[in-house]
């Protein structure tokens, strides 16, 4: 017999960020979006500065699909 927590789906996220310039960029973890997020801007926008708030508030966690 299962109990309700078993039953209930586990959900696992990504996260998304559309960049102005058209890149979109990916990570499975806050820690790694911001991490692709800052390598992004120093290498294509070295003259703009954001913290890790700014790029945690314009990334999209999304539910990644269950087979991915």
């Amino acid at each position: 017999m299962s109990t309700a927590d078993e039953q209930k789906p586990k959900y696992e996220f990504h996260y998304v960020l559309q960049c102005p310039c058209g890149e979109t960029l990916t990570g499975l973890t806050e820690d790694e979006i911001v991490e692709v997020s800052f390598a992004h801007l120093g290498e294509k926008h070295p003259d703009m500065a954001y913290e890790r708030e700014h790029i945690l508030f314009m990334a999209q966690r999304l539910i990644k699909p269950p087979d991915a």
